[in-house]
């Protein structure tokens, strides 16, 4: 079956006459008879009803006319985006990116996009992964890097760091300077954590019930840099320890590997199939790929690639 056959059966659906589609598509009537015979052969069925007034369409006819809109509305739809995507990179994108990951990850990528991309223009939402998920699935955002993302319905995904949960005590802490702590000692102790959405608390609660325990929460606090100044006051939490790179150089904070089980999660930049600027979505989708890279092989961000 040809899209230059299914085209016959349109024309002579809309002119009503098999000399009036010939005249239509610039066609002999013989090779317009011969291209709708190919497509009923092709079906199997019989699509068009000749009478002396012109040509009808049979309820099966009908039926295939409907299909034949949509599927040239498709055709029109890739040859529109395929000539979108021969163009220079243009246009604004907005980017959702996590509280725990922004402020490490801005200043990576956007000189290099304005290096290469000068003519677009990213617009940088920095949220909990929960309101990314949200703003993504409702169309407020081109693009956003979540945590442990589900398979949904008119989104895509790729994985893109994997990265370890450590618990985050204060300089003077009984555990401060230990190598490592099991996990069922870190959530016994008196945590502050962001609130039951968020996923990284969504992933240690998960961590928990699969153990048979249960947290112990002392606050809720969906604040990354308030997080941060209790842990310094004397509050322990667990987070990962892209962005408190600087307090644990500095001693303030001390990072403690959990084990037995180990906390890890993977990174994904999640966008939409429906991308109203696709070239321009795809083009900063593939910068921040290659800058979380960067982060992760010069050392700054903990964790290994998976891409």
């Amino acid at each position: 079956m040809e899209l230059r056959d299914i085209a016959s059966l349109v024309a002579i659906a809309e002119t009503g006459s098999i000399s009036g589609a010939a005249r239509r598509l610039n066609l002999t009537r013989p090779a317009l008879s011969a291209s709708l015979r190919r497509l009923e052969t092709d079906l199997k069925v019989m699509l068009v009803m000749r009478h002396s007034r012109g040509a009808t369409l049979t309820p099966e006819g009908g039926f295939v006319l409907e299909k034949a809109y949509g599927l040239f509305k498709e055709v029109a739809d890739i040859e529109s985006v395929a000539s979108h995507l021969a163009r220079e990179p243009a246009g604004p994108v907005r980017l959702g990116l996590p509280t725990n990951v922004a402020g490490g990850l801005v200043p990576e990528l956007i000189p290099e996009l304005k290096a290469r991309y000068p003519h677009v223009k990213v617009h940088v939402v920095e949220a909990m992964s929960g309101v990314l998920m949200e703003q993504l699935q409702i169309g407020r955002l081109d693009l956003a890097v979540l945590f442990h993302i589900q398979p949904m319905p008119g989104l895509r995904s790729e994985p893109i760091i994997s990265e370890e949960l450590r618990l985050l005590v204060p300089a003077g802490h009984a555990f401060a300077g230990r190598g490592s702590i099991s996990f069922a000692k870190a959530i016994g102790l008196d945590l502050v954590l962001p609130s039951p959405d968020n996923s990284i608390r969504r992933h240690i609660e998960a961590a928990a019930r699969g153990e048979g325990m249960s947290l112990t929460v002392s606050a809720d606090v969906d604040s990354f840099p308030g997080l941060v100044n209790l842990v310094k006051v004397g509050y322990p939490t667990i987070m990962p320890t892209f962005l408190v790179q600087d307090a644990l150089a500095e001693g303030s904070v001390f990072a403690l590997e959990i084990v037995s089980p180990a906390l890890a999660w993977t990174l994904h930049l999640a966008s939409r199939r429906d991308a109203q600027r696709p070239i321009a979505s795809m083009a900063t989708g593939r910068l921040l790929i290659e800058a979380c890279g960067r982060l992760v092989e010069t050392g700054r961000w903990p964790g290994r690639r998976v891409v």
